[in-house]
């Protein structure tokens, strides 16, 4: 299976999958699982809204990782594509899945980019003044 640009293809299509595929890993003694999703607000298996590090932290029991478009309103393919800005947006629902234990850390990518200081915007409760992201910031990374 190629997944690389197959945002349909899934590793496993069902809790009872996704289950068998973890036990080994959790059984090793894996301390975390990063869940990376296009958008993190998506869910995995109809039926749920849980995403990938929520069907992982319940089926696990370990901590759980979840990223995806993390304040942003476009996922990665869409932002590199276009020369348009991916926009920022809220993140109540983001804190809303953390406080209920869906997932327990969140990584960032792109929003980290477009703004070096997200941590503490996000702190002040300022997420409206976080910049967008767009493709030309990749050129200062180089």
């Amino acid at each position: 299976m190629v997944k690389l640009q197959d945002y349909a293809a899934k590793l496993v299509n069902s809790p009872n999958d996704l289950e068998r595929f973890l036990k080994p890993l959790t059984d090793a003694g894996i301390d975390a699982y990063h869940c990376s999703t296009r958008r993190f607000w998506g869910p995995e298996f109809a039926g749920s809204n849980l995403n990938l590090a929520g069907w992982t932290k319940k089926l696990s029991g370990e901590s759980t990782i979840t990223v995806g478009s993390v304040t942003l309103s476009k996922d990665a393919t869409e932002t590199v594509a276009s020369a348009d800005a991916a926009a920022t947006t809220g993140i109540d629902e983001l804190l809303d899945r953390l406080e209920r234990g869906e997932f327990d850390l969140v990584a960032i990518g792109r929003a980290l980019i477009a703004n070096p200081d997200w941590a503490l915007v996000v702190r002040d409760g300022a997420v409206s003044k976080l910049r967008p992201f767009q493709r030309d910031l990749l050129s200062s990374l180089i």
